[in-house]
């Protein structure tokens, strides 16, 4: 009966959950304001601090993101809900690689197992990006990955990064990102622009970005050669306005007094 479901089913069927979830936050956003005014009927003299209603605010404003996009704060401006998910789920994910990518350099790791633990790795990441179809825990288990490349190829003695930076292979060109934004080598900067910005794979070019911005950070803004601040604007005048990307290479921009 489900499989039958016609294109104009299913989306009535999504229509109506999205319809429901909204007025399910704006009961529960009601019942809260009524909550709070019987408390302020009942208990005139109780005091709420600022950290109280820092608190509260803060707990209400991912629910808002179901019923407005954005909202004027006096003071503050305008906070646009969704942007704010999405550097959230940005924070996230570098933070989920620094904690697993933090880890000891030496032990096994100086020989022919290293390499094969990295390589091992980009072909796991590789069968995971074939066989999962688009989707968050994909990204997710994707993010794993590229964290644990992090932690294996410091423990590589002597990487050249620059042999799999441009291989074809998108799992090796991923280890060698994992191993610049673990241990960023400057000299390769102008090689790593041309291949991030020409990476045909959003996942690989997000980190490859975020990449760019540490190397620069280590090598200093006013030392990066100008072509490949040209390279970066042109890549940017490319990428949607409100993508993650575009938003990184912004950050990157930024450094330079553009963006």
């Amino acid at each position: 009966m489900l499989n039958g479901m016609g294109e104009g089913g299913r989306g009535r069927v999504q229509g109506g959950a999205a319809w429901f979830r909204r007025r399910a936050v704006a009961v529960m956003l009601t019942c809260v304001g009524v909550g709070v005014a019987l408390v302020h009927v009942t208990a005139p003299g109780l005091k709420i601090d600022g950290v109280t209603v820092m608190l509260l605010a803060v707990a209400v404003v991912p629910w808002l993101g179901d019923l407005v996009r954005s909202i004027d704060v006096p003071g503050l401006g305008r906070i646009e809900f969704r942007e704010m998910q999405r550097q959230l789920d940005a924070v996230q994910r570098t933070a989920d690689a620094a904690l697993l990518g933090d880890g000891p350099q030496g032990g096994a790791g100086d020989g022919r197992a290293a390499w094969d633990a990295v390589r091992e790795l980009a072909a796991e990441y590789t069968k995971v990006r074939d066989e999962l179809p688009p989707s968050a825990a994909r990204t997710h288990r994707m993010d794993q990955i590229f964290a644990r490349l992090v932690r294996a190829t410091q423990r590589v003695r002597e990487f050249d990064a620059k042999t799999p930076l441009c291989s074809q292979d998108a799992g090796l060109r991923l280890a060698a990102y994992a191993r610049l934004y673990a241990l960023p080598e400057p000299e390769l900067l102008g090689t790593l622009v041309d291949v991030v910005t020409a990476e045909p794979l959003a996942f690989n070019q997000y980190w490859g970005l975020r990449v760019i911005g540490r190397n620069v950070e280590e090598m200093g803004a006013e030392h990066v050669p100008l072509g490949v601040v040209r390279r970066l604007e042109e890549f940017r005048s490319r990428m949607p306005h409100d993508s993650d990307r575009g938003q990184l290479a912004d950050r990157v921009l930024t450094e330079f007094g553009g963006g």
